[in-house]
């Protein structure tokens, strides 16, 4: 027998991210579409049976249009599903929401109604802990969806293969509607935003749509090289579910280069550099920030 072992979809979370409102309610949406996704993708590869291990629903409010949706596709599919609420979710589960016959709820732990699975709550973590044939394995349960970039870009679901109350094999399978990929580009040989384009182009090329981009410019450029993050960040928000820049470039400054120029900026960039109490990110950005300022630019990027 072959079971869907998921946890942590999270319908309803705010995130952790500084998501325009439009793109939050959208991804909240799509999470469901996930659950249906993940189920499918399931039943594709022989699953017979599904535990829900927790954490379908965000803690706090979730809109009853959600709540009820994600409820509707878990009675969808012709497999049993044992849903192993939270605490918090299970609430007013009774109150909200009528489950279908293949939807059966556990509120207290243990074992899931599958042999070899069992399933637990300890502080933040949930975790399946399955028997096999050398003893038991445990394996915290990560996110059906990502909910950030880092750590928290990893998505997956496990697919168990149940013999005489043994596991005889356990594959963890991505499974994200919408993954989140950080690319970092060396921008040390960019001076003009055209350059800053092509070598951006390079970074992302082969990344789907449906992608949420976090993009992080690096490398010592010349203190004149401007690139306008804000107006980059607008274009691949077009381009992708979601995007972010991130601007952590420092400033390439030879040492003795400015001391015989007179110029406002050279003594602003001097004053900058000579104060110990800046960090060198922090010097940069306010670098740049003069540099933009005496020059018509954006004081921020």
């Amino acid at each position: 027998m072959r079971v869907l072992v998921c946890a942590n979809l999270l319908i309803g979370d705010a995130g952790v991210l500084n998501m325009p409102a439009d793109i939050l309610q959208q991804w909240h949406r799509d999470k469901i579409d996930a659950l249906a996704s993940t189920l499918e993708l399931a039943r594709a590869k022989g699953a017979a049976a599904c535990v829900m291990a927790g954490g379908l629903f965000a803690e706090g409010f979730v809109p009853q249009s959600l709540f009820e949706k994600a409820i509707e596709v878990l009675g969808a599919y012709e497999m049993p599903v044992t849903w192993f609420p939270l605490e918090r979710e299970a609430l007013d589960l009774d109150t909200r929401v009528s489950l279908s016959t293949n939807v059966t709820v556990v509120r207290e732990g243990g074992d899931s109604g599958i042999e070899a699975i069992r399933i637990v709550h300890e502080a933040e973590e949930i975790a399946a802990i399955i028997d096999t044939a050398d003893g038991t394995s445990r394996r915290t349960l990560s996110a059906m969806e990502p909910m950030g970039f880092g750590d928290q870009a990893r998505a997956n679901v496990l697919l168990v293969d149940v013999e005489a109350s043994s596991a005889v094999n356990i594959e963890e399978i991505p499974c994200a509607l919408h993954p989140f990929v950080t690319k970092v580009v060396d921008m040390s040989s960019a001076s003009s935003s055209g350059e800053m384009l092509t070598a951006v182009q390079a970074a992302i090329d082969g990344i789907g749509e449906n992608t949420c981009l976090r993009l992080v410019l690096r490398g010592a450029i010349n203190l004149s090289s401007y690139f306008n993050t804000s107006k980059l960040e607008h274009v691949l928000s077009g381009r992708f579910f979601y995007a972010e820049v991130a601007n952590e470039c420092t400033i390439n400054l030879e040492e003795g280069e400015l001391d015989t120029d007179v110029s406002l900026l050279a003594e602003f960039v001097r004053m900058v550099d000579s104060d110990d109490s800046l960090s060198p990110s922090e010097k940069t950005r306010i670098m740049r920030c003069g540099w933009n300022a005496l020059n018509g630019k954006e004081l921020a990027e």
